[in-house]
């Protein structure tokens, strides 16, 4: 991706963060607002927290309780997903991540009872939370893209125009200033020195999602909730969507999409997107407009 400066960098929810206003200079009450957010979210929603909102229910009784509107909204369009998908993105897999090990130690090392893990059964209504027993929600396969349009929310508000955020590798990206695009180049999975194409942003969010950046023994990040292993099919999944958190979404529910459903996950996010499987073949939505090496 060509960038005209260092831009401004830091890390949040675990990951690193660059952001770019083209041919302006990043305030800074401007920059101080956004690590405040990040702080915030993070406080409140990370799992490897205890006394945030995603952990607050790991020891719940079954039973109804308020949640603030925020986790509603994220739950929600987290319900969406658990439907579109039928039932294999959940964020109450937290659980099961914690007992393969991915936990907030970062122990790296499945406990026994990994393969005795029930997915806890919950719905959201409103602000109401429903359980039927303790649940540990993971939100890392939205929570992202989510952050990213926050942010690009307040540089809209504080009188920008042209900018990238940059997520770790997950962005939202306006035109440049004199009507150039962000150009962004896509990383085959598991091969960081090979490009597999090229796509431009404008006004648009794009996110990138493989097994290879977060694996220990024989797990990665992404796990099957009802098969209790991780999922192996798909490599890696990119995709292009109005928003970031649009585009984040997309690429959670392809992972766990059958071929024969990608498209309609495509239009349920109005998202373009490669999807790359682990017996070598790529697809390709009807609309993708990026260049493509593979």
């Amino acid at each position: 991706m060509q960038r005209r400066d260092a831009g401004f960098n830091f890390t949040g929810i675990g990951t690193s963060w660059c952001i770019l206003v083209d041919d302006a200079e990043l305030r800074e009450d401007v920059r101080s607002d956004i690590l405040d957010y990040m702080r915030v979210f993070n406080g409140r929603f990370s799992r490897f927290l205890d006394d945030s909102e995603a952990c607050a229910f790991k020891k719940a009784a079954a039973g109804e309780y308020q949640i603030s509107e925020e986790f509603a909204a994220l739950l929600a369009r987290a319900d969406e997903l658990r439907n579109l998908t039928h039932g294999l993105y959940d964020p109450a897999v937290g659980g099961l991540l914690e007992q393969a090990g991915y936990d907030s130690t970062y122990s790296m090392a499945p406990r026994p009872g990994v393969a005795k893990f029930i997915l806890p059964k919950w719905e959201v209504r409103g602000q109401t939370l429903s359980l039927d027993g303790p649940a540990v929600f993971d939100l890392g396969g939205m929570g992202k893209g989510y952050c990213i349009d926050r942010i690009a929310d307040t540089l809209a508000r504080s009188g920008y125009e042209h900018y990238l955020v940059d997520g770790g590798g997950d962005m939202y990206g306006t035109s440049k200033q004199g009507g150039e695009l962000w150009r962004v180049a896509l990383e085959y999975p598991g091969k960081p020195d090979t490009a597999a194409g090229m796509t431009l942003l404008n006004n648009e969010g794009i996110a990138v999602s493989d097994t290879f950046r977060r694996r220990w023994g024989g797990w990665h990040h992404i796990v099957h909730p009802f098969s209790r292993l991780p999922v192996e099919e798909v490599l890696g999944v990119a995709a292009l969507a109005p928003t970031a958190w649009d585009a984040d979404c997309a690429t959670s529910a392809l992972f766990f999409a059958n071929p024969e459903e990608y498209a309609a996950v495509g239009e349920s996010f109005n998202a373009k997107y490669l999807v790359f499987r682990s017996d070598g073949t790529t697809a390709v939505s009807a609309d993708w407009d990026g260049e493509l090496f593979i």
